[in-house]
């Protein structure tokens, strides 16, 4: 272990960096400068057009795979209508977007007092939630105070709702596409600018991009079951917290798995090392050795010597005193 020396400023200052065994604490790779080379902008640029040129040239394919899964599960969810097809066109480019063509009702009285029951429900749960599930306790607090807002403006609006169902699928998969070309641009300046591998961007934007094709069309589809069902009181509470914002957050718990990684800089090399155990004895001392008098002093309570010692005294006291003798050795 090094000493620090110099004067009393210098010594508190590189005490800072020192970790509580001595070792010096490398600074996270989230507060380190930013050095500009060719290999960062080929990161920050190529590979992200590169992911966004092939998702581009792949979304027909995938168009149709979303056509077959919704035509698929339509019967089955009772969903009436048709599955239709939207065309989003980009200037000269256009993306055939499948959607459901189902309807949903404006609430009804029950409606509305469902809704009522299941706010009081979730806010009374979310109260009594603590410790490590104080979190959740929070976002369900935050969901009934949604609901209450679209309760209240159901109750006093009259029907007809702005958005019908098929529009609100229709536009949920419109913006789903648009993340899906977007989202290498946002993996490169969130993620490839840290010193990781190639390998490891290159799995990072796979990850988001595989992950947001499977999600997209399954999300539409109980988005659709859902306000079919309750009617068009959900859609406010689906769209504003497992809309988009549901995507959003796919990419922030990839990420934070993926800056977990080890990667390719120095920093992980030499100053991330995990602890290690100090051994229970030193090898500067001999380690005792157990005696009939102290082997319940180094032996932890509860352990098969303990119990076996135990069981087989009571046993042998017991034995002595059915055959008169005294266990204590004394006549």
């Amino acid at each position: 272990m090094s000493r620090v020396t110099g004067s009393p400023t210098r010594r508190i200052s590189e005490l800072r960096d020192r970790g509580f065994r001595g070792g010096r604490i490398a600074p996270h790779r989230a507060m380190i400068g930013l050095e500009v080379s060719w290999s960062l902008l080929i990161d920050l640029v190529v590979l992200p057009l590169m992911f966004a040129v092939a998702m581009f040239a792949l979304l027909d394919p995938l168009m149709g795979l979303w056509r077959e899964f919704f035509n698929l599960i339509r019967e089955p969810l009772g969903l009436p209508g048709v599955v239709a097809t939207q065309v989003f066109e980009v200037g000269p480019f256009g993306v055939a977007i499948p959607y459901f063509t189902a309807t949903a009702e404006w609430p009804q009285s029950l409606d509305i007092n469902t809704g009522w029951l299941f706010s009081g429900i979730i806010f009374v749960i979310g109260l009594f939630l603590k410790g490590r599930l104080l979190p959740v306790g929070y976002l369900l607090r935050a969901l009934a105070i949604l609901q209450v807002t679209a309760q209240l403006w159901f109750t006093f609006a009259s029907p007809p709702f702005t958005y019908s169902l098929s529009d609100y699928i229709a536009g949920l998969l419109v913006c789903g596409v648009i993340i899906l070309v977007l989202a290498p641009f946002l993996v490169a300046f969130t993620f490839h600018i840290f010193d990781f591998l190639l390998w490891q961007k290159l799995t990072m934007a796979t990850m988001l991009l595989v992950h947001l094709s499977l999600l997209l069309p399954m999300q539409a589809a109980v988005h659709a079951w859902v306000i079919h069902r309750a009617s068009v009181l959900a859609m406010p509470i689906l769209f504003l917290v497992f809309g988009v914002l549901l995507d959003v957050f796919v990419y922030v718990a990839l990420y934070g798995w993926g800056m977990s990684w080890r990667s390719g800089g120095v920093l992980d090399a030499i100053d991330r090392r995990p602890p290690t155990r100090p051994e229970r004895y030193p090898t500067t001392r001999p380690r005792p050795t157990p005696t009939p008098q102290s082997v319940r002093a180094i032996t932890p309570i509860g352990s098969r010597m303990v119990r076996a010692v135990s069981f087989g005294g009571m046993l042998g006291n017991f034995v002595m005193r059915r055959l008169g003798m005294n266990p204590g050795g004394r006549s």
